[in-house]
């Protein structure tokens, strides 16, 4: 093995404390033989500047679609090693003693934020164990860091990129140089084609039906229609010729259209979509053949698409992919331990009822005006008037006895959390995230109800998490987790923050009836 690098904070994954790079949780040999296992890397070009969980999509979502396609392919993929911390909780100084701090627009090469006071343009590295159990992930699917593909070829892991882009001079230095291959940005789904895993068997076709006509000119320029929209279209015609679903989906098989599945927005909403075979072009069709050492997908295809960034054309690979997402990435162990000791607490401010809880995005979501109000107060508002309905469904819902149910996904059980607990009353408390940072605007949170992060973390919970909680992209994702525990839970759509607390809540077993986002 390489002599460690002692300069370059480092994070044991799934661990999250700091130790020297030379105590990973795999050494170089046994991630040697990890990767002898696949066909080679699959690597991309990240955009770190997006953080974690500060837009939709965020590098969580990109990272997500980066191990589907890796798995798919059977290649191993290359996360960065490190993303950046967007603020700190205290003064910059503080974190920056304990993670390395960089202008984030001369880390990434962008002007977004020349305009700020210089200590809001700070961001700090944090490394990715920190942001996902690493180690668990990886003993589900083959996935390494940057640096330890720098420290396999003998190279200096300070050849990292700070902008995530992959460094195809750099890295492709060693002796013997890895062969490379390029997924170029326009190939990878033009607005000619449908980006599917893999293309279905090809069926008999009829050729020339006023079913296919019909359909094709519903689709106009579009080359997706949701498959309900698809039946009624025909019934609104007359065309219902089916007597069941399966003659329905044979109907459509025949005139040249493929039954596609996909998400309405969080993978705990599955819907089922329609395209016309010509159109589709499989990923592991178009790119398993290639023998490269590293298969490069070039730029970004995250935005605009769905989870993924494809379409699936069976059931079995969509629920797969589900299980990646709600299964497979998930916070560290400390975290994870934190938030149901908050969770906890939230029982008891309220007397042991059930606890209600949302995510109010401020900072730059105010600044672009994306925020559902740029008033605080008239924000605030609008939340609790979404939890009081909320707060009224679950009355209904326990009056009724009517059992709690589970999202579409696999391998998870309704929560029992709430069995025998009384429902919230009017006027109870709730747990509110947020960004805001006045001392005006937390204490109007605080006098109408809201319960925030830094009145209920106590010393103790700060010292299991470490020092990563001193940033707030980390404690977003504990308060993720915490969001996940509400018997009800409502936030803004933009925010992906609000993404990953319903796939928890999804993975948790929590009823989907009892989340709103809008």
């Amino acid at each position: 093995m390489c002599p460690p690098n002692t300069t370059t904070p480092y994070i044991r994954p799934g661990l999250g404390h700091y130790v020297e790079p030379d105590e990973e949780d795999l050494n170089l040999e046994q991630i040697r033989v990890m990767v002898s296992k696949t066909k080679g890397y699959y690597v991309r070009d990240y955009s770190l500047g997006l953080g974690w969980n500060n837009a939709s999509p965020a590098m969580r979502y990109i990272l997500e679609g980066g191990v589907l396609h890796a798995t798919l392919l059977n290649r191993t993929l290359v996360f960065p090693s490190f993303v950046y911390a967007r603020a700190c909780q205290w003064n910059v100084t503080v974190c920056g003693s304990y993670a390395t701090m960089v202008n984030r627009g001369d880390a990434i090469g962008s002007s977004e934020w020349r305009e700020l006071p210089i200590d809001q343009q700070m961001g700090w590295r944090v490394p990715i164990g920190v942001m996902v159990d690493f180690k668990h992930l990886r003993s589900r699917y083959n996935v390494i860091t940057i640096r330890e593909y720098l420290l396999l070829h003998g190279l200096d892991p300070e050849l990292e990129r700070s902008n995530g882009a992959w460094a195809r001079d750099a890295y492709h230095t060693s002796d013997p140089k890895p062969s490379l291959a390029v997924i170029r940005n326009h190939e990878y789904d033009p607005s000619s084609i449908v980006r599917v895993d893999r293309l279905p068997p090809v069926a008999k076709e009829v050729g020339g039906s006023v079913v296919a006509t019909v359909l094709q000119e519903a689709l106009g320029q579009n080359h997706l229609m949701n498959l309900d929209d698809a039946r009624k279209t025909l019934q609104n015609k007359g065309m219902n010729t089916w007597s069941s679903e399966e003659e329905f989906h044979e109907l459509l098989d025949s005139n040249g259209f493929a039954i596609l599945h996909t998400f309405a927005g969080a993978v705990t909403e599955p819907i089922q979509e329609i395209a016309q075979r010509s159109s589709l072009r499989g990923l592991v069709d178009d790119y398993d053949h290639y023998t490269e050492e590293v298969l490069l997908l070039e730029g970004e295809v995250h935005l605009y698409r769905k989870p993924g960034f494809l379409l699936f054309t069976t059931v079995e690979e969509r629920i797969r992919f589900t299980d990646l997402v709600l299964h497979g990435f998930r916070p560290i162990p400390q975290i994870v331990h934190v938030a149901e000791r908050i969770a906890t607490r939230m029982l008891a401010v309220n007397d042991g009822r059930m606890w209600m809880t949302s995510h109010m995005r401020r900072g730059d979501f105010v600044r672009f005006s994306w925020a559902m109000s740029n008033d605080l107060h008239a924000h605030l508002d609008r939340i609790k008037q979404r939890l009081g309905v909320g707060a009224q469904k679950i009355r209904d819902m326990v009056k009724s006895r009517e059992r709690w149910k589970t999202a579409d996904v696999p391998n998870v059980s309704a929560d029992q959390t709430f069995i025998d607990v009384e429902p919230p009353r009017d006027g109870d408390k709730f747990y509110l995230a947020t960004d805001e940072r006045t001392p005006d605007g937390l204490q109007y949170i605080r006098e109408h109800g809201g319960v925030l992060a830094m009145d209920i973390l106590t010393p103790e919970d700060r010292r299991l998490v470490g020092w990563p909680l001193l940033l707030t992209d980390v404690l977003a994702i504990l308060e993720q987790v915490v969001m996940s525990h509400g018997a009800y839970f409502y936030a803004h759509a933009m925010s992906s923050v609000a993404g990953g607390v319903v796939n928890m809540r999804g993975a948790r077993g929590m009823d989907p009836r009892l989340t709103l986002i809008d």
